[in-house]
C-alpha cells in the first residue's frame, strides 16, 4: 500500500505543477475573426457592444441568439438590426423577414465582406476585392465628412468594396482613399439598409489598439435612436447548454486539465484491480433436464408396449396444437374441419386426408402396432415441416 501512495503523490504532484504551468504561461494572441461581443481578442466586438449605450442613449441593446426570422415573427417589433460578421448568411425566408422589417419603416445595419446572394439580388449590389494592400485601401472617410477626416483600419488586408447598381438609387455614406464606395444606405420601402464592407473596422482592434472607435460609433450614428438587436446567432449559434463541461471544454488548460484527471484515474484503476482482483470461481450453469425428463417417460410408454396411449397423445397434443395455431374448434372430426384445416394451413391435401383417416382408424380400435404408431409420428411431423409451425416440443 506503500508504493501505491508513493505514485498517486506523485501523479497528484505532476498534475497540480501542469495545472500551474498551463495556468502562468503567457498566452499567445488569439488572432481568429470572431466579431462576437463576447471576445475580447483582437477582432472581437466586445469594445463597440459596451459603447452602444453612449450612441444610443436611454435605448437597450438586446443580443439576438436565434435565426433572423424567429426574431421578426413579430410584426410589431422595431428597431435597429445590426450584424457585424464577416459572412452575412440569409436563406430566403429570412431575407423576406428582414426586408418587411425594414419596409415598415425599421433600418438594417450590417457590415460584412460577403453577402447573401438573396440581398444582394434584392438590394442590386455585390462586393469585390480590390487586390491591393497599399494604405489608400484601408484608409476610410465619411462622403458626408467636408474635412474628410481619415480613418485606418488592419493594414495588409486585402480591401473589399461594394459594386452597386447606379441605377438603384443607393446614397453613397463612405469609401476608401482609392475612391471605391464602401459605406452606403439603401431604401427599400419606409425603412433603411446600412451596408458596410469593412467589418474590421468595428472590431476591437480597431476601437482599442488603433484608437479609432470615432469611426465606428459615426457609421452607427447614422442610425436612429431606437432599441438595437445584436445578432450574435450567425458567430455563436443559440444558445448553448450552461453545464461545467461546456466550460471546461471551452478554455484549453481546463480541457488537459479534465482528460489528465481521467487518464490518471483509468489507470489508477488498471493497476489497482490487477493486483487486488481475486480469482473468480467457475460456476456451473444449472443443467436443463426436461429433455431427460421427457426420455425417461418416452421409453416408459414404449416398453410398455402401450402404442395406443402414446398415440392419443400425440393426436390431443395435434388437435390443441390446431386449436392454438388456426382457431379451428376440434369438437367434431369430420370433412369440413378436414377442409378447413387444409385452406388455413397449407398443407398438403393428400397428408392431410392420410392423418384424418390414421387418426379415425385409431380412434376405433382398442390397441394398436408399433408401425401404426411410426405412421402417425411421421404424417404429423411431415404436416409441422410443411407448415413451419411444430408444436411447444419441436420450438
Amino acid at each position: 500500500m506503500k508504493g501505491y501512495r508513493r505514485y498517486i503523490a506523485l501523479i497528484v504532484l505532476l498534475f497540480g505543477a501542469l495545472v500551474l504551468l498551463e495556468y502562468f504561461r503567457p498566452q499567445p494572441v488569439d488572432w481568429t475573426h470572431t466579431y462576437s461581443r463576447k471576445d475580447k481578442i483582437p477582432f472581437g466586438t466586445y469594445a463597440l457592444y459596451d459603447l452602444l449605450p453612449g450612441i444610443f442613449p436611454g435605448k437597450k441593446a438586446q443580443e439576438v441568439r436565434e435565426p433572423i426570422y424567429n426574431l421578426l415573427q413579430d410584426s410589431t417589433l422595431s428597431g435597429n438590426y445590426v450584424f457585424i460578421h464577416n459572412n452575412f448568411e440569409a436563406d430566403s425566408v429570412d431575407t423576406n423577414a428582414l426586408l418587411d422589417f425594414v419596409s415598415r419603416g425599421n433600418q438594417v445595419f450590417i457590415a460584412a465582406e460577403h453577402f447573401s446572394m438573396f440581398l444582394t439580388d434584392t438590394l442590386k449590389f455585390d462586393t469585390e476585392t480590390l487586390g491591393s494592400t497599399s494604405p489608400d485601401s484601408t484608409a476610410l472617410y465619411f462622403t458626408s465628412q467636408q474635412a474628410h477626416l481619415v480613418y485606418t483600419y488592419p493594414k495588409n488586408q486585402e480591401a473589399v468594396y461594394l459594386d452597386a447598381d447606379p441605377k438603384a438609387g443607393h446614397i453613397a455614406l463612405g469609401r476608401n482613399k482609392a475612391g471605391y464606395l464602401n459605406f452606403m444606405k439603401v431604401r427599400f420601402g419606409r425603412g433603411w439598409f446600412y451596408i458596410s464592407s469593412v467589418p474590421l473596422a468595428f472590431t476591437n482592434y480597431q476601437l482599442l489598439t488603433q484608437n479609432q472607435s470615432e469611426y465606428a460609433a459615426t457609421a452607427l450614428s447614422h442610425l436612429p435612436v431606437k432599441t438595437v438587436y445584436w445578432d450574435e446567432y450567425q458567430k455563436q449559434g443559440r444558445i448553448e447548454n450552461q453545464s461545467v463541461f461546456r466550460v471546461l471544454m471551452e478554455y484549453e488548460p481546463l480541457t488537459w486539465a479534465y482528460y489528465i484527471a481521467l487518464v490518471s484515474m483509468v489507470l489508477f484503476l488498471l493497476f489497482k484491480s490487477k493486483r487486488t482482483q481475486r480469482v473468480i470461481p467457475v460456476v456451473e450453469p444449472p443443467r436443463n433436464t426436461t429433455l431427460d425428463f421427457v426420455k425417461t417417460i418416452g421409453s416408459l410408454y414404449f416398453n410398455n408396449g402401450d402404442h395406443k396411449n402414446i398415440a392419443e397423445k400425440k393426436i390431443s397434443y395435434f388437435l390443441e396444437h390446431l386449436r392454438l395455431h388456426y382457431h379451428i374448434s376440434t369438437n367434431t372430426w369430420d370433412e369440413e374441419l378436414k377442409d378447413r384445416l387444409v385452406n388455413k394451413s397449407g398443407a398438403d391435401e393428400a397428408l392431410v386426408t392420410n392423418i384424418f383417416n390414421l387418426v379415425s382408424s385409431i380412434r376405433e380400435s382398442s390397441s394398436i402396432g408399433v408401425q401404426t404408431l411410426m405412421m402417425l409420428n411421421n404424417y404429423l411431423e411431415e404436416f409441422y415441416r410443411q407448415t413451419s409451425i411444430g408444436p411447444k416440443a419441436h420450438a
